[in-house]
Formats: C-alpha cells, sequence, structure tokens
C-alpha cells in the first residue's frame, strides 16, 4: 500500500505490485518487511530506490543506468512520506470465486525464471468484467501462494496460466495481500 498524500504515491513512478530491488544501495533480497519498513525509516534525507515494475518493462534513468535489469531509479522520497506508520507483514487470505462467463478476471506475472529472475505469482491487473471484479477482494500486488490447495511455488509463469484455466466452477485462491 501506499500513503496516497505521500511522495512516493505522488511522484506517480511507484505502483502497487512494483518490486523494490534495492532500497539506499541495500539489496531487498531475503530482507523480512520489518527490515525493508526499518530501513526506510532509518535512511536521513532522500531515499533511493531501485524498482521492477510490476510485469510492465519501463526504464526510468536515475543513477543506476549500468543495471542489467530494467529498473526505476528514484530520490527525493523521505522515509516520513511514505510510511506513515508500520503496515505490519502482508496478509493471507483466502478467496473463493465462482468461475462464470467472463472467466476469473485477472492476469499474472511473474514465476520461476521470468525475465526479472525467479519470482513469485502476483495479481498484474484485475479486469473490470468477471469473477475478481465482482468479489472485489483481489486486488493488483497480491501474490497468489495456491491454487485449490496446489501450491505455486517455484512454478513457471506458462505453469502457473495452465493451472489457473483448468480450474472449473469455484477456484479457491490462497492470496498474500
Amino acid at each position: 500500500m501506499m500513503h496516497p498524500n505521500g511522495v512516493a504515491a505522488q511522484t506517480q513512478k511507484l505502483r502497487v505490485g512494483d518490486r523494490i530491488v534495492t532500497i539506499c544501495g541495500t539489496s531487498t533480497e531475503g530482507m523480512t518487511h520489518t527490515q525493508a519498513v526499518n530501513l526506510m525509516k532509518n535512511a536521513s534525507g532522500s531515499i533511493e530506490m531501485q524498482v521492477v515494475a510490476g510485469g510492465d518493462v519501463s526504464v526510468v534513468t536515475g543513477h543506476q543506468q549500468e543495471l542489467a535489469n530494467p529498473c526505476l531509479a528514484f530520490t527525493g522520497l523521505t522515509s516520513s512520506s511514505i510510511f506513515s506508520d508500520d503496515l505490519g507483514p502482508p496478509q493471507c487470505k483466502t478467496i473463493t470465486l465462482d468461475r462464470g462467463p467472463d472467466g476469473l478476471g485477472f492476469s499474472i506475472v511473474g514465476g520461476y525464471g521470468s525475465p526479472h529472475g525467479d519470482l513469485p505469482i502476483y495479481v498484474k491487473t484485475v479486469f473490470a468484467k468477471g469473477a475478481a471484479a465482482e468479489d472485489g477482494r483481489l486486488k493488483r500486488g497480491d501474490q497468489i501462494i495456491a491454487v485449490n490447495g496446489q501450491s505455486l511455488e517455484g512454478v513457471t509463469h506458462e505453469e502457473a496460466v495452465a493451472i489457473l484455466k483448468r480450474t472449473k466452477g469455484t477456484v479457491t485462491l490462497m492470496v498474500l495481500s
């Protein structure tokens, strides 16, 4: 989530679902949510983050032009403008959708061997029509952990798409939101 009045939201460069790769030059790989929050809160002055856009490859050049992966780099974000408080760890929830004539109504991004590295499966878009829009709980940036009890850990993007397409009727998603 982003505070709607914060600098991060005002830049219109950071989006829910984007993957923060570094904070002030420190890699976020293996970092806990609390560690990332503390790193941002304790940064003095501006914060520089490198971000892989959630599925849409866009490049905004900042100080990090030498990067091999397309990243967004931006400065000028202050820790107080990003977090008004620690929202705590992501919430795990179960969402049950009834596949109708318009399908499940969302697209995914990520997967093992993706162009951005080995990533979990995330919701890229919730379409205006379909079961997800009707239900209203699934959001862009949610991580899908399992579909009808089948784990998506370590699957490729194509395998995840196939798993979702094979589902019929009622579909239960375990989601990290």
